[in-house]
């Protein structure tokens, strides 16, 4: 365990903590992802910061033309929210998909970004919705393109004693699916996911955004695909297209989960999926 836990009761309180002489600091949320790895040897961080409490990193709202998450909002809140199933499909979609009923409970949206997991369910969804991500430290803020957030695996971009505070989504009509392949149909960790978020004018695609987790060191954007979808009728001939394309795009590996091979192919299996289910609810 740290050997100190510290819980300021706002920003402006946390900003003012003095800085740890023991070694990084570790912020601590719904905590499911730092407790595992406390168990597992990794995160060894002898300080950390409880923001559970943090009022400033709390609800849904939305603006004129966003959609504002805040970072301490819990992945069952997502599911709940009147404004994510309204405007935000394609993450509406994958709240079913994160682990548990009882981890969907805990675990926070920010947390799910900090870690930088590439299999990260709600983070895939957010890229496919045009998320940006807004960063904060010592009450210096910055906004970065989710997909800009992330290095590598378990790497961000996050400054030293930088926190993440909220997600902001464009708010715009469009339709959304999120597919996932893991070992058992729910309560497992991705081989491959796959969030599409298509705007339509009838069967034709203005606009699209495809992301995939579990098929490259980072939440994939796969930009070809989409600029090829943009501006074609939404059908199974471009369906297949674009499955064959995608395929080329993600650069999966071999691990104790799944093999690259299966891996590849079923990034295009689990797109025309999703592409036909969002054809089929028009």
């Amino acid at each position: 365990m740290p050997e100190l836990i510290l819980k300021p009761l706002t920003l402006k309180e946390l900003w003012r903590l003095p800085p740890s002489s023991g070694g990084p600091v570790k912020y601590l949320a719904g905590g499911t992802d730092l407790m595992t790895g406390l168990n597992a040897g990794v995160d060894t961080a002898p300080v950390w910061v409880d923001i559970s409490g943090l009022r400033e990193l709390q609800g849904i709202k939305e603006t004129k033309n966003s959609v504002i998450i805040g970072a301490g909002v819990k992945i069952s809140e997502l599911g709940a929210s009147p404004l994510v199933r309204r405007w935000l499909p394609v993450l509406h979609s994958a709240v079913p998909h994160f682990a548990s009923p009882s981890l969907r409970n805990m675990a926070t949206i920010g947390g799910n970004a900090a870690t930088a997991s590439p299999c990260a369910d709600g983070v895939c969804a957010l890229c496919a919705e045009g998320a940006s991500v807004w960063l904060e430290l010592k009450g210096k803020k910055r906004r970065l393109a989710l997909p800009d957030l992330f290095r590598g695996p378990k790497r961000t971009s996050l400054r030293k004693g930088e926190l993440i505070t909220a997600f902001e989504v464009p708010r715009r009509d469009h339709a959304g699916a999120y597919l996932k392949l893991g070992p058992r149909a729910y309560f497992g960790i991705s081989k491959v996911s796959v969030a599409a978020a298509l705007e339509l004018d009838g069967d034709k695609i203005r606009s699209a955004s495809i992301a995939l987790a579990s098929v490259a060191p980072v939440p994939l954007m796969a930009f070809k695909t989409a600029n090829y979808l943009a501006g074609r009728i939404l059908n199974e001939e471009n369906a297949r297209t674009a499955a064959a394309l995608v395929k080329t795009e993600v650069s999966p590996i071999t691990d104790g989960r799944s093999d690259a091979a299966y891996r590849r192919e079923m990034s295009g299996v689990l797109l025309e999926s999703a592409l036909k289910l969002i054809a089929g609810r028009r």
